[in-house]
């Protein structure tokens, strides 16, 4: 059944259990799976991580080990971000509209420093521990409890994240330094998420609600790893690429995180035109109607 929720259901720990299974099913197939480079297999299950983290949120405020679940969660996948981020700042370079050449020496020289920094075996040491933090979670899992049931269960989970969503998007507008950008970026990734869990209360209305709030998530991704590889490229050693070659692409990853801000600006604006109660009554109104 996938991401989501069944509409109509008075008892949502099923579902809880059930997403969370598919997700830790998931990650043992991603882990377990020796074609996929350590760099890859990172960025899969980091994306697990992150779905299981909104489906917690969401259920939160109605499940006693929410809180918890979620703090182990962030610490498993925050040991595995250096192996992520350096994964994604080669990506980020990759999708600049840069000389061959200028981009060739850039990645190459990327490359060396990520395999100074983080060799292939200790990100597989990092993997393995992951998996075995990802195992016992998956035990715990299945006796995860929601109560009250139905949408009453998800319903303040829901209003905490749009709200948490609108306070970041107005604070990003008037901020002074990449915090408040991060915060948006952060709670415009759970919101989609949760119109993903809830996607069938009316998956018509709803998947243009998701096809919106994803367009914002990729658009704020980009530009974290766009500052990424701006950090990167400043980290490189003395001589390892020369200067002018890292000043054309920092410029032009400066302007590519300038352009994914102005892409996420006016979908966010219509994600959250709406008060959180208004939401939040007219999603639990599909809820009911099945």
């Amino acid at each position: 059944m996938a991401y989501r929720f069944k509409p109509g259901r008075k008892d949502v720990t099923a579902d809880v259990r059930r997403i969370a299974a598919e997700e830790f099913a998931l990650m043992r197939r991603v882990l377990s799976d020796a074609g996929l480079p350590p760099a890859r297999q990172v960025h899969e299950v980091r994306k697990s991580t992150k779905r299981l983290r909104s489906l917690l949120r969401l259920a939160g405020p109605s499940m006693p080990e929410a809180k918890a679940e979620a703090a182990v969660l962030r610490d498993a996948a925050l040991a595995l971000s250096a192996a992520r981020d350096s994964g994604a700042v080669i990506e980020a370079l990759g999708t600049l509209k840069l000389p061959a050449e200028t981009l060739q020496l850039a990645e190459a020289a990327l490359l060396r420093a990520r395999a100074q920094a983080m060799p292939d075996e200790e990100a597989s040491e990092l993997l393995r521990a992951f998996g075995k933090e990802m195992r016992a979670m998956a035990r715990r899992a299945r006796d995860w409890t929601v109560e009250p049931g139905g949408f009453e269960a998800l319903a303040p989970g829901l209003r905490r994240g749009y709200r948490r969503l609108q306070k970041a998007f107005a604070a990003s507008q008037t901020a002074e330094d990449e915090e408040p950008l991060h915060e948006w970026r952060k709670k415009a990734k759970d919101h989609w998420h949760h119109t993903l869990l809830l996607r069938r209360i009316h998956p018509a209305a709803m998947s243009a609600h998701a096809r919106t709030a994803e367009e914002v998530s990729d658009a704020l991704g980009s530009w974290r790893d766009y500052g990424l590889l701006i950090a990167a490229i400043a980290a490189l050693p003395a001589r390892s690429l020369r200067k002018g070659l890292a000043h054309e692409v920092r410029d032009a990853a400066l302007a590519a995180q300038g352009k994914m801000l102005k892409t996420a600006y006016r979908p966010t604006q219509r994600l959250t035109a709406e008060t959180p109660r208004a939401l939040v009554r007219r999603w639990g109104a599909y809820w009911d109607a099945g």
